[in-house]
């Protein structure tokens, strides 16, 4: 009896981290895809940000919805929903044939992934009555994004070049079916709250996000100074005040009163949004500098992101012991160092480096980045309550995904400006606007995070 229930919870856990599995994977795979996007659409460099943020924006912008979404359906029938979505606008977007519609799809898939995600580890939340066993299967569930990161880029080189570009997306549907399979046979109903869905306040913030989102996208593009680019500034800028003194007031904000009021959860969103920005936008970058300036094949670039990938996902993996080591400022602080040594190594790129040089340093600025995610995720997950844990879980994932949109918009901007002539000397830019956010991100851990390890606290 005892090994039928040990081995329904590793299926368990397995099945949920399917959910991080599909949204992860389909980040390295499409970035891996890029150069094939770029040939079949005739695509510039901000169309190809538009593949990755029409996605993430989406993805971002809903996920503070599906946390009200799980709290009044329940995380197993909010996780079922979000895979169906997400596996069948996978499909579509291996179909279209524009760059338009797939941008479209892609948004799609967004919807799917941003309510897949927040509810698979609120699943984990659930299930696991027991902390120890709780805090294994969330480092499970981090580290099952980060080896999709790492298998990504190979599964993603190794479909484009036997089945072309369309099998990226085509992979995502048995995937989903098994999990939903799973879920649908081993998770509970779950808590559910009646609690109404503040419609409003989910339309301004997610319309303000995607202004901002079009205006870091296409400020290279029409310039600062167009009319068009202030305008939606402001507009996106204006959307987000709004959203704020709406939610502040109201009866059922769209982010509970009780998360927001809580320091340690703000600040591990803090640093959770910083994170994202500087690993996705430098994953972006690198895609693009290996295809276009190194001229690396779909294959290739995935070979030379496995350095990068594989230490990111193997601590990842061991977060689970350095969470008992470690005090969650430590653990911060360690990332935002390890981070910072890596931009400032590939700040010295030359015109004549290749793939090989760049390995160190991306291993550094990829595993820095993992050091802390594991623990904010559970620092957020262990100080909210049963009633708001999927407020919780929304508020912290939407800030990540934000990160890499802002990542990606930055990032994009900075290198477009530099020319395709000059790639070299924009990778270095990239690396210096890098290096700034990460100090950031050292203050913000060593100034606002708590010195006891993460079993000492409340």
């Amino acid at each position: 009896m005892t090994s039928t229930i040990s081995s329904h919870k590793r299926l368990f856990t397995f099945a949920s981290c399917l959910g991080i599995i599909l949204v992860q994977l389909d980040v390295s795979i499409v970035n891996v895809g890029l150069q094939s996007l770029q040939e079949a659409y005739n695509a510039s460099v901000s169309d190809l940000e538009w593949v990755i943020n029409a996605y993430a924006l989406v993805f971002a912008a809903l996920m503070l919805s599906s946390g009200s979404v799980v709290d009044r359906l329940g995380s197993k029938k909010t996780y079922i929903i979000g895979v169906f979505i997400f596996i069948f606008s996978s499909v579509f977007c291996a179909i279209v044939t524009s760059i338009y519609w797939l941008d479209i799809m892609r948004a799609i898939q967004g919807v799917g992934a941003a309510l897949l995600l927040p509810s698979s580890l609120t699943l984990l939340r659930q299930y696991f009555s027991n902390s120890s066993e709780r805090t294994s299967a969330i480092a499970m569930w981090a580290s099952s994004g980060a080896l999709a990161l790492v298998a990504g880029p190979i599964i993603g080189g190794a479909l484009i070049k036997y089945l072309g570009w369309k099998s990226i997306f085509l992979i995502n549907f048995p995937l989903g079916i098994f999990s939903i399979a799973i879920i649908y046979w081993l998770a509970k109903a779950g808590e559910v709250s009646p609690k109404n869905i503040n419609y409003i306040s989910q339309i301004l913030i997610a319309s303000g996000l995607a202004f901002l989102t079009f205006t870091l996208t296409e400020a290279g593009q029409f310039g600062w100074a167009s009319p068009l680019i202030i305008t939606t500034l402001a507009v996106g800028s204006l959307m987000l005040i709004a959203y704020m003194k709406r939610d502040r007031k109201a009866n059922n904000p769209v982010i509970s009163h009780e998360v927001i009021s809580n320091t340690l959860i703000t600040s591990a969103v803090v640093v959770g949004f910083l994170c994202n920005l500087v690993f996705y936008g430098a994953v972006f970058i690198f895609s693009i500098f290996f295809q276009n300036k190194l001229h690396l094949t779909a294959l290739e670039t995935g070979v030379a992101f496995m350095p990068m990938m594989a230490l990111t996902a193997l601590v990842n993996f061991c977060s689970k012991w350095f969470v008992n080591w470690l005090p969650v400022r430590t653990l911060s602080l360690i990332g935002s160092v390890t981070s910072l040594v890596g931009f400032s190594m590939v700040m010295m790129v030359s015109s004549d480096w290749g793939a090989t040089q760049l390995f160190i340093p991306m291993i550094l600025l990829g595993s820095g980045t993992s050091f802390a995610m594991p623990v904010m995720t559970n620092l957020v997950l262990g100080q909210a309550t049963n009633q708001s844990a999927g407020s919780a879980s929304a508020l912290f994932n939407c800030a990540r995904q934000m990160g890499g949109v802002t990542g990606v918009a930055i990032f994009g901007l900075i290198l477009s400006s530099s020319g395709t002539e000059d790639m070299t000397g924009g990778l270095r830019m990239v690396s210096l606007t890098a290096s700034v956010i990460t100090v950031i991100w050292l203050i913000v851990g060593f100034r606002k995070l708590p010195a006891q390890k993460l079993h000492q606290l409340g």
